[in-house]
């Protein structure tokens, strides 16, 4: 039988993370398949040998000292061109595949305007061109450099570039498998083992709460890391992990996002607050829109949303769905993705993971509407696996405890588990069709066709709009 574990002065919420306190985040996961170290950066999470997730601090310069710094890089390391700031910046993708495929016959690394796709940050439309056999990607983009963590932003707005890495991943993942998503869950028997120590008694004062935190962080241990459909050691993967991570200290108050509204889940929560509740990302679009041809699509929306479900576990660790989920656990997601574009302003790695929800479901598209066969593309290159690599690190495995606690009654609150979950294929079911945005599409298509492009890079071009 499943049931709540309970009987405790202090409220107190689990989850399995490492408490890192204030500042910013460095990577130091190791990163090889690649000669060019500003793509070789694994965000805001440290990864050591045995596959350990954590987080580091580093020193974090001012917002304008930042963007000065940033602005400096940009225009050292990158063309003039690409330093403009663009609402409508068009990446051909066969002709970036042309280019890919120069840097390998040459043995020379790939340079960071093809690697972080000419700075393109979201992805707004698709066009295909049967004729010119061409398919494009298009949405805003604008110079960028590396941040603290070395995380490529736009020197303006501070936004991740899409990557060519993660782009080639999701392309052969969806050949083989339909979802793709991570999940960070307790070891059942550690769980078990928590379940009884919590029951076996009850603390008598504050003093004697506090010190039993450490002893059920101790008692939970590490958690189990898993990622889904793409390599665990991919880019990919560790972005979905370290957004999970981030998203989990947010719940339990021991981050703060920046964000005015966005209270955590611990300062939500009441006395007689469930045991478990988990947490996990999965897109969220207002709309795909598709011309009646089936070569030019939109999309529209802020790309993620935060779901949750209370648990409860049995008497072995294992958890299962609670037959409800209450007012606060709702709210708290609610509220998270109300806030969300905001956040994804503030925190680049949750507007990292709309820039990976955009990418699988362009993979998506490439295979329902058979996107590359009418633009006459093989994809040969970047399919190639074993000739065209993507940078590896150490794959996330563990994440080790974290907890937190306030005084809310005689309860224990706790958080467990999480995850992100994309299938991109659902997602399409919004794609819809009509005569008024048929026909807006066209034009935007054919505006994109007609906009002049550089002899110096005829593989992405900026709308005269």
């Amino acid at each position: 039988m499943f049931k709540p574990i309970r009987s405790m002065s202090l409220a107190i919420a689990v989850w399995g993370l490492l408490a890192v306190v204030g500042g910013a985040f460095v990577a130091e996961a190791t990163a090889q398949n690649n000669n060019n170290n500003n793509q070789n950066n694994a965000g805001g999470i440290k990864i050591d040998a045995q596959g350990v997730v954590s987080l580091a601090i580093a020193n974090e310069a001012s917002g304008t000292l930042d963007k000065k710094r940033r602005e400096a890089a940009a225009k050292k390391s990158l063309s003039t061109d690409i330093t403009k700031s663009s609402s409508q910046r068009l990446v051909s993708l066969v002709r970036l595949e042309q280019q890919i495929d120069e840097c390998l016959k040459d043995g020379k690394p790939i340079p960071d305007e093809v690697f972080f796709l000419a700075g393109l940050q979201r992805i707004d439309h698709i066009f295909v061109f049967p004729d010119d056999k061409d398919l494009v990607i298009a949405g805003p983009a604008e110079g960028f450099a590396p941040d603290a963590v070395g995380r490529m932003i736009g020197v303006d707005s501070g936004r991740p570039a899409l990557r060519l890495d993660d782009l080639v991943v999701v392309l052969r993942t969806l050949i083989k498998s339909q979802v793709v998503g991570c999940s960070i869950d307790p070891v059942p028997e550690r769980l078990a083992n928590l379940q009884k120590f919590v029951q076996a008694g009850r603390p008598t004062s504050v003093a004697a709460g506090e010190a039993r935190l450490q002893q059920m962080d101790d008692i939970l241990g590490l958690q189990d890391v898993r990622v889904d459909g793409v390599p665990a050691d991919s880019h990919f993967g560790l972005s979905l992990v370290e957004a999970d991570y981030r998203m989990k200290r947010i719940s339990l108050g021991l981050e703060n996002p920046g964000v005015k509204g966005l209270k955590s889940h611990l300062a939500m929560i009441g006395a007689n607050g469930n045991t478990l509740q988990r947490w996990w990302f999965v897109p969220l679009y207002d709309a795909i829109h598709r011309s009646e041809d089936g070569l030019a699509f939109q999309f529209e929306g802020q790309r993620v949303q935060l779901l949750s479900q209370e648990e409860m576990s049995d008497a072995q660790g294992n958890r299962a769905a609670a037959s409800t989920t209450r007012l606060s656990t709702q709210a708290y997601a609610k509220q998270f993705t109300d806030k969300y574009p905001e956040l994804a302003e503030k925190s680049p790695v949750f507007a990292e993971l709309q820039n990976l929800i955009d990418l699988s479901v362009f993979a998506a598209l490439v295979q329902q509407e058979r996107l590359a066969e009418k633009a006459g593309w093989k994809m040969t290159t970047l399919l190639d696996e074993q000739r065209f690599g993507h940078p590896t690190f150490n794959a996330p495995k563990k994440i080790a405890s974290l907890v937190n606690f306030k005084r809310a009654g005689s309860n224990l609150v706790g958080l467990v588990g999480g995850g992100v979950t994309i299938r991109p294929q659902q997602v399409l079911s919004k794609a819809a069709s009509s005569s008024s945005s048929g026909q807006r599409l066209d034009s935007i298509r054919t505006e994109a066709a007609s906009a002049k492009r550089s002899d110096t890079h005829p593989w992405w071009w900026d709308a005269t709009h």
